[in-house]
């Protein structure tokens, strides 16, 4: 079952996952001329993969496409790939090296479409370390970072996760814990609320120990600006998708350099 796609040019840089002013943007777009396209299109395959989870309403026919990713990714290796995102991936040099931390990230997902609920803080986090962990994991390898910093690419990408999942909490309420549904969290008082949310986003050290990838720093910069706007605002995630103007954006990304 091969996913629908775009032409291959949909995919550079930017595509429909980093559009014109998001933060996903103008993180790659302080990036090095040489990694920009490569990161664009690591940006779309792991929000194609994302889609499979949020949008389904069959969990067999998600299953099934990401199976038919697990067969794409296994043809990096031989440079036999077929979709024109993975086919373009190729041309920037990803590669072999790269199976593992992408299959990583599929199976994640699959993990997700079998059990689409999150049932407490300790699936949260892990789920979260998994998927965009995942992905700074991936970045690693391909920046030919030291292996050792893997584990902060885990804690960092997860910690970003989570601040996107609690920001997007009322439209994908199975993605965070049930005791955050939104019913509940416009009952609580503001200070409970804060309370809550402050500790779960505290399972996660973002302080890197080892440089992080060019495009991961960023976006743990970005991330963190964002979680600074929303609990500043009380968490009114119930209710709102809490954004930043694209003039702040630009800022925070250009800060990180």
């Amino acid at each position: 079952m091969t996913p629908t796609s775009p032409d291959d040019g949909a995919w550079g840089f930017p595509n429909r996952a980093i559009p014109v002013g998001s933060a996903a943007y103008y993180a790659v777009r302080f990036c090095p001329p040489e990694q920009r396209e490569r990161n664009a299109l690591l940006l779309a395959w792991y929000e194609l993969v994302q889609e499979i989870v949020e949008q389904h309403t069959d969990p067999g026919v998600a299953r099934l496409k990401l199976d038919w990713w697990r067969q794409e990714v296994s043809l990096l290796s031989v440079r036999r790939c077929r979709h024109p995102l993975t086919v373009a991936l190729q041309n920037t040099g990803v590669g072999a090296g790269s199976e593992m931390p992408m299959s990583a990230i599929i199976e994640a997902a699959d993990d997700e479409i079998r059990s689409p609920q999150v049932h407490d803080d300790g699936a949260f986090t892990a789920n979260c370390r998994r998927s965009f962990g995942g992905l700074f994991v991936l970045l690693n390898r391909l920046d030919g970072l030291a292996p050792e910093g893997e584990r902060c690419c885990v804690e960092c990408g997860g910690y970003c996760a989570a601040v996107e999942r609690i920001r997007r909490l009322a439209r994908s309420p199975q993605r965070v814990p049930p005791d955050l549904g939104a019913t509940t969290l416009r009952q609580s008082p503001s200070e409970l609320r804060t309370q809550r949310l402050d500790a779960l986003l505290a399972a996660f050290d973002t302080t890197p120990t080892r440089p992080l990838p060019v495009l991961a720093a960023r976006l743990l910069a970005l991330s963190k600006a964002m979680h600074k706007k929303i609990r500043n605002s009380g968490y009114p995630v119930a209710d709102t998708l809490v954004e930043r103007a694209p003039i702040a954006l630009l800022w925070t990304a250009w800060r990180s350099q």
